[in-house]
């Protein structure tokens, strides 16, 4: 890919910027993994100027088409067109420094600096007067394009984006071997925004953001006169983040291997897509209701006798009967690639009200040992009720506040109180990672909770699976190895372990990171309906406005309540508006 930047740079100022759409007509997406295409007889229209939300369910394709456009195996991408793509994997320079790398990635002033170098060092060297002049020439006109890109406020510029994306001075001047996974995907994602391509992917981009830094990102994408010029195509779970940026939708649909484009935000698409369901479902019924009334028709006729003029009338509404059950199995399939983005409900186990604080945080301070106090003075109580969110930039101490919760670790200075009879469980971003792909549903469940071995208790596993969305029958779930299960799926399964120690405290810490959009929002609706306390770490808005009614902001060494979420959010959007 760098190549490919190297060659879009130079061919920019041979050709001019790009200008024009990206186009792509009937293509073939196929499957990393082998098996069936991803998307057959494909195709799309990106047009320069317009943000894109590629959506569809886990594992149909999303990122595979992102990695095709990113290496130009998809669409007419130009020689000329630069393309930058943002996935969640980390960055390899170790040793470097997160603004070194934002600043690499500007490719053009990157090569004009080369450039210049590599001219002056000719210049220094014997010349004819017309290989001088040449060379005195293409200096200045390089010269001139360094100036007009602006090289020497890029560090500057760097440092700033940066600061928005919540890299504090001490991470910046980190090397990237001492930063954790998220603080890497961020710098990758600064580099991108850095970068300006002309053609921007981004793959999941919110994952290890702050709030604060969702909605600089947000707002940058949206507003900046650089992204009114540019195409940027993104997948992400967090659908605030999808409706603040996106106007046209790209939906995959994995049972019809079919790509849908469609111009709206993701509600308006939304809105399409339920309106479809509702005209099918009517369309269905009706039709229905005519083949019943004309099987029941030709039935009685064959049943009591008649005319030969009344049999093959009755002959004729069979064949009537037979041509519309014909119309309705491939209006099925149609039924099935939109039904497709539907969620079953999913059902939590509790323990059952408790009376009191089930946790209660008394002067609380923590500090690591040999470093400074995250926090001091922190105060709080959790009952059954509580539904409570932790705000604040990464690295200020919510995680380990969770912890502290937990009894994972203790305060440093202060108490934290927990009710002997509370079950405490924690939901993170990773728990899905702990189910060993090659055990089914109900062997990881029987491998976790032996209980007696009874086939009694084989069928309360089950039970308990297909309350958490995991069927044991029209798909049997349960019984087919984890791998082939999606991503959403493998959640279902890890939630049903997580709840079915009926915990009366529920900790959160990013759910939402590894879901799609239907799957967050079918966690959200469980969620409401957990008859306990629940405690949550996520940048997500929508999953937050949907389930926290108590919101904790940890930040400047303190943990303090704020007055609502919504008010925190409209703090973050201010301090935006005022830079």
């Amino acid at each position: 890919m760098e190549a490919a930047r190297v060659r879009a740079c130079r061919s920019r100022w041979r050709l001019g910027a790009y200008r024009g759409a990206i186009e792509a007509r009937a293509f073939t997406l196929p499957n990393p993994g082998g098996g069936r295409e991803l998307l057959d007889d494909a195709a799309f229209t990106l047009v320069r100027g317009r943000r894109y939300a590629l959506i569809g369910r886990n594992g149909k394709g999303k990122s595979t088409l992102l990695l095709a456009l990113a290496a130009r195996r998809v669409g007419d991408v130009p020689e000329a067109c630069s393309v930058h793509y943002v996935s969640q994997a980390v960055a390899e320079d170790e040793e470097r420094t997160p603004g070194s790398i934002v600043l690499d990635a500007d490719v053009e002033r990157r090569v004009l600096l080369a450039d210049r170098e590599a001219l002056d060092a000719k210049l220094s060297t014997k010349l004819s007067a017309k290989e001088a002049a040449d060379c005195g020439e293409k200096l200045r006109q390089t010269l001139e394009r360094l100036e007009s890109v602006d090289a020497d406020s890029a560090p500057r510029r760097a440092e700033e984006l940066l600061k928005h994306l919540g890299f504090s001075d001490g991470l910046r001047g980190k090397k990237m071997r001492e930063l954790s996974g998220g603080w890497r995907v961020r710098t990758n994602l600064a580099a991108a925004l850095f970068a300006r391509p002309d053609l921007l992917l981004l793959d999941e981009p919110t994952n290890h953001l702050s709030i604060a830094a969702v909605l600089w990102l947000a707002r940058e994408l949206a507003t900046s006169e650089t992204w009114k010029e540019r195409i940027v195509v993104t997948v992400s779970h967090d659908r605030k983040f999808l409706e603040d940026v996106c106007g046209d939708v790209l939906h995959i649909s994995g049972h019809a291997k079919r790509l849908t484009q469609t111009h709206g935000s993701y509600a308006t698409w939304q809105a399409r897509r339920a309106e479809q369901l509702l005209n099918w479902r009517r369309v269905s019924e009706k039709r229905q209701a005519e083949v019943d009334t004309l099987k029941e028709y030709a039935g009685h006729g064959f049943r009591y006798g008649g005319s030969q003029s009344q049999i093959k009338k009755m002959q004729m509404k069979a064949k009537q009967a037979s041509k519309l059950e014909e119309e309705q199995s491939a209006m099925d399939d149609e039924f099935a690639a939109l039904n497709e983005d539907q969620e079953l409900p999913l059902e939590l186990q509790h323990g059952g009200e408790l009376p009191g604080n089930l946790v209660a945080l008394k002067d609380v301070g923590f500090a690591y040992p040999g470093g400074d106090f995250l926090f001091r003075n922190a105060e709080m109580g959790i009952d059954t009720k509580s539904r409570v969110v932790f705000l604040g930039e990464n690295g200020n101490g919510k995680t380990t506040l969770v912890k502290i919760i937990m009894g994972d670790l203790e305060p440093t200075e202060g108490e934290c109180l927990r009710s002997p009879h509370a079950r405490v469980a924690l939901v993170n971003q990773h728990h899905a990672d702990q189910i060993d792909l090659k055990q089914t549903p109900l062997q990881f469940m029987m491998a976790k909770f032996p209980g007696p071995g009874t086939n009694d208790h084989a069928l309360k596993l089950r039970s308990h699976l297909a309350k958490c969305g995991v069927t044991g029958h029209d798909p049997d779930l349960q019984n087919v190895p984890a791998a082939a299960l999606s991503g959403g799926q493998r959640s279902r399964v890890a939630l049903a372990a997580v709840s079915y120690v009926a915990p009366h405290v529920l900790i959160m810490d990013e759910p939402t990171n590894n879901l799609d959009l239907e799957s967050v929002a079918a966690l959200a609706d469980c969620v409401k309906r957990f008859e306990g306390a629940v405690v949550v770490v996520s940048h997500d808005q929508y999953f937050v406005n949907e389930i926290a009614d108590e919101a904790w902001v940890v930040n400047k060494g303190a943990v303090r309540k704020a007055k609502s979420f919504a008010d925190y959010v409209r703090k973050q959007v201010k301090k935006l508006e005022d830079m």
